[in-house]
């Protein structure tokens, strides 16, 4: 069951952020992700130690032709360290044609309104979500706040929202 952002509803503008990608290195914020693009789909995930959220990199990179061919870029964001984000990638020897962003200070998290403090601040990590962004607008076109480890929007609705309108 998914529920809605603390923050962020359909139609609103989406807050800009910079934040690093994990693999790469290089710094990324919503204008360069959107650029030349209908829209983004940003999402959120606890954590490459999160088996449901591996999961869905796979998915992710499953659905990236079909996202390109409507011209959605894509974009994850792991409230991890970068360092750590890179180790588990290597170990895993996949690769992933979209950016895989760290927060580790959790704020684009915040700022997003999927924070979910479970206790410690270093434990401290985002629902599963997602938000499909319009390009021209920055407003939230689709979003999916999961309300448990294993909630995780549909790629067929996510592709559906986006239709002619992103």
């Amino acid at each position: 069951m998914p529920r809605p952002s603390s923050t962020l509803r359909l139609g609103d503008r989406c807050p800009d952020f910079q934040l690093r990608d994990a693999i790469t290195g290089a710094t990324r914020d919503l204008g360069t992700l959107l650029q030349d693009r209908r829209a983004l789909l940003l999402v959120f995930h606890r954590g490459m130690w999160c088996p449901n959220c591996r999961g869905q990199l796979g998915e992710l990179e499953e659905a990236w032709p079909a996202c390109e061919r409507q011209g959605i870029a894509v974009a994850v964001v792991l409230a991890q360290r970068c360092r750590k984000i890179a180790e588990a990638v290597a170990r895993r020897r996949t690769g992933y044609s979209f950016p895989i962003l760290c927060d580790r200070e959790r704020d684009v998290i915040k700022r997003y309104g999927v924070w979910h403090p479970i206790g410690l601040s270093s434990f401290n990590t985002a629902h599963p979500a997602c938000f499909l962004i319009e390009a021209g607008s920055r407003c939230v076109r689709y979003s999916f706040v999961g309300s448990t480890q294993f909630a995780r929007a549909p790629m067929a609705a996510i592709l559906d929202a986006a239709g002619d309108r992103a």
